[in-house]
């Protein structure tokens, strides 16, 4: 006898096409997810390939027509591949997430409505969307908006935080060193190995140079160079961290939060996105404010002042030491400009002493103007006060102290030397650049061939001590050097803790500390001794200095490196990119392991003196 199905009521029956309807949906908005992934990677890689050859090639008229026309078309591809998804299945999402997506969204939506006879473009309203600029504009911020991938891709990755950081500035100096190829970046021949060579000095924030920047790179190389400089002063990771954090839709995990968080040594996981805001505002407002400065100092004799007070701006903060004038700030046009001088100095200063001290400084400066206003107001709310860092104090008197020692020690060295004939205030600011210089700019506003060996030796210690950590700059940091200082002082006076105020330094630091001066004493033996088979013609002298100044990634010379073979060349790029990432950073990355010792061994006291 056949049974029959119980009759559904109609309730149960729109539940169930309802609940079947979006199983649909889901599997739909699935594939259509995976199909304008497709779409958008494709086009993604092939307008990046249209781009280097519509900003690096030479072509004709005919040709620039069709690039525009690919250009429209890779444009509706990346805008529909990128915005379909979001709009079939939207998701939740930060408020700046949301701010910065809507800006970009509403940007684009006005490039596809000018530009694909929605509208006339002919309206005096739509004529800044309209053109091949405007697409272009709009498909490079649609890219950016997609670093977010990006960063959880490297959180997937299961290595260390450390080759992560390094990892980064070598793609960055690949990818530098193709754009320095192209035809429209340089003048004249260019081989690969004297554009990887420019593409490291930038990366690594060194300012070493094979070629002259001044003549042997078109306003577009120049503007290529200072875009690897500032993404190589502030580290490639800081920009991906950041884009990725804004652009990404429900927050970033606990695994990308644990990343940046060793990547950028902050001291919680909840201040990650301040930090980096902090960081980049900081740097571009300071930049910004040394251009103004160093622009409104020139005089007739500086040509383009606009390229000149921009690039030496974010050379002098990121201590790169790179100068678009052929004999650097040395230079018969900028030689005695001293308001141009010490704005390069101070510069370098704000840049070198790194980006903790600066934000703590900050804070600070923000402390006393609430608490100010507070007395002003007479208001009875309590302000909180901020706490001693140790650190930011360890850094502030460690770098004033190398300073005025660094500049005395260059005036009484000098005086009757390079300086010699030059007025008193004049000897007094060249003795002070000089000694900023030395901690890893690299500029140099008199012939440091005529310094006398006793300069070059004061020279090599402060290269070798170089900038402050968390920096743009390199060397062994500031604090590795006072703290060593403070610790073989202890040593001698028979005391087994360094203590900094109310609290001791950790035996943890002080094998760092140790770790770190051994390398760097290493690599520069090496370098020196490499130096000396493949250079043999060269005053040893001049090849440790060079040494030194590419571990400490200054960027004086006394070499001449655009005059080493093949083989100096590759030392030289070697001993920058170690002495951008720092020696600990990069071994650690490769060797560092995962084993934990839950166990301890009895202790062995060995005689070494």
């Amino acid at each position: 006898m056949k049974r029959h199905k119980p009759k559904l009521s109609y309730r149960e029956r729109v539940y169930r096409w309802f609940f079947a309807a979006s199983d649909t949906y889901r599997v739909f908005v699935k594939w259509v997810n995976g199909l304008c992934r497709f779409f958008f990677l494709t086009g993604l890689i092939i307008f990046i390939l249209c781009l280097l050859f519509y900003i690096g090639f030479e072509y004709s008229q005919q040709t620039s027509e069709g690039l525009l026309v690919a250009f429209r078309a890779l444009f509706l591809v990346l805008f529909l591949s990128k915005y379909i998804p979001e709009i079939l299945q939207p998701k939740k999402a930060k408020v700046i997430s949301w701010i910065f997506k809507i800006v970009i969204f509403i940007y684009s939506l006005g490039v596809l409505v000018a530009n694909y006879t929605v509208v006339s473009h002919e309206r005096l309203f739509w004529e800044p969307f309209s053109g091949g600029t405007p697409i272009i504009i709009a498909m490079l911020l649609i890219s950016i908006s997609a670093l977010s991938e990006l960063l959880k891709l490297m959180s997937t990755v299961r290595i260390s935080p450390a080759l992560i950081f390094s990892s980064g500035f070598l793609i960055m100096i690949l990818i530098g060193s193709g754009l320095l190829l192209l035809p429209k970046t340089h003048s004249g021949q260019l081989t690969f190995l004297n554009s990887l060579f420019t593409s490291v000095s930038a990366v690594c924030v060194t300012g070493l140079t094979v070629v002259n920047t001044a003549t042997a790179f078109t306003d577009l190389g120049k503007i290529i160079i200072l875009c690897l400089i500032q993404i190589g002063g502030l580290g490639i990771m800081t920009f991906t961290g950041f884009f990725g954090y804004i652009f990404t839709t429900s927050g970033t995990s606990l695994s990308d939060r644990l990343l940046l968080k060793e990547l950028f040594s902050a001291e919680s996981l909840n201040n990650l996105f301040s930090l980096l805001l902090k960081i980049i505002l900081l740097t571009f407002f300071t930049e910004i404010a040394g251009a103004l400065i160093i622009y409104s100092s020139l005089d007739w004799q500086v040509s383009n002042k606009i390229m000149f007070s921009a690039f030496h701006a974010v050379s002098a903060f990121c201590n790169a030491g790179f100068s678009v004038l052929p004999e650097g700030l040395y230079s018969q046009a900028v030689r005695s400009n001293y308001a141009v001088q010490i704005t390069v100095a101070l510069l370098v200063i704000l840049g070198g002493i790194g980006f903790p001290v600066l934000v703590g400084v900050y804070s600070s400066v923000k402390n006393a103007i609430i608490i100010l206003i507070k007395k002003v107001m007479r208001s009875s709310l309590p302000v909180m006060s901020g706490k001693k860092n140790i650190p930011t104090r360890i850094v502030l008197i460690t770098t004033i102290i190398l300073l005025f020692a660094g500049t005395g020690l260059y005036y009484f060295f000098e005086n009757a030397q390079s300086m010699n004939g030059m007025s008193d205030a004049r000897k007094i600011i060249t003795s002070f650049f000089g000694s900023v210089s030395a901690r890893t700019a690299g500029f140099n506003v008199v012939d440091i061939s005529a310094w006398s060996y006793p300069t070059v030796f004061l020279m090599m210690i402060l290269m070798w001590i170089g900038a402050s950590p968390g920096s743009t700059g390199g060397g062994i940091k500031t604090t590795t050097f006072a703290l060593a200082i403070r610790s073989a002082w202890n040593s001698i006076r028979g005391k087994d803790q360094l203590k900094l105020g109310n609290r001791e330094i950790g035996s943890r630091t002080l094998i760092r500390i140790l770790s770190i001066i051994i390398l760097s004493i290493i690599l520069i033996t090496t370098g020196f001794f490499s130096l000396l088979i493949s250079e043999p013609g060269k005053n040893p002298v001049h090849l440790l200095f060079e040494c030194v100044s590419a571990f400490g990634t200054v960027g004086l010379s006394l070499a001449d490196t655009a005059t080493f073979s093949k083989a100096g060349k590759i030392i030289i790029m070697i001993l920058m990119f170690i002495g951008r990432i720092g020696p600990l950073t990069l071994f650690t990355g490769f060797m560092l392991s995962n084993r934990r010792r839950y166990y301890k061994y009895p202790e062995l006291d060995i005689i070494i003196n």
